[in-house]
């Protein structure tokens, strides 16, 4: 009986759809994994990220449903030295929504932004600033109206040679009118 009943709590959840209107603003924290190439000259580290998304509501099936400020920060250690250094990716990113008739969304992304490394390798051919372009998509599961847990995954290109993969999970915390 325990199970029907789970079953059926976790079931209705996925039936009332999510509202993207209902709410314009929202903040989000994560917390994930970067997979780096050999290139970037880090080892793979935890990945922890702060998110701003601001909705607009357009009706047009094929225009973006939201622009997104996004702060990741890894503390990786270097492939060919001692040490560790931080990392800090800030960019904004464009997401697609697919609405649909469930509390579980997926969506797209594509932005850009700035990578700034703190201390460099000097063994390594390391710049303090580059620029970035991300490409991903990910889910959001509505546990309420203004509560959604995300999931998320960003392929990063820096360079020929210096690329990321970032998978994530956290909680977005929807407000306004």
């Amino acid at each position: 009986m325990k199970k029907i009943t789970l079953l059926s709590a976790i079931v209705a959840t996925f039936l009332f759809g999510a509202d993207h209107a209902m709410y314009p603003n929202s903040i989000g924290v994560t917390l994930g994994y970067s997979s780096n190439s050999k290139g970037t000259g880090f080892a793979n580290s935890m990945v922890y990220g702060f998110r701003y998304n601001q909705n607009i509501f357009n009706g047009s099936p094929f225009a973006v449903d939201a622009y997104q400020v996004a702060i990741d920060i890894a503390n990786p250690e270097y492939l060919e030295s001692e040490g560790s250094t931080t990392q800090l990716r800030f960019g904004g990113n464009m997401l697609w929504y697919i609405d649909n008739q469930s509390n579980l969304t997926p969506f797209f992304l594509l932005g850009a932004g700035l990578s700034y490394i703190t201390e460099l390798d000097p063994k390594a051919d390391q710049r303090t600033l580059s620029l970035y372009t991300n490409i991903g998509g990910g889910v959001e599961i509505q546990v309420r109206n203004d509560i959604a847990l995300v999931g998320e995954a960003k392929y990063i290109y820096e360079d020929p040679t210096k690329k990321s993969l970032n998978a994530n999970m956290g909680l977005k915390f929807s407000f306004g009118e």
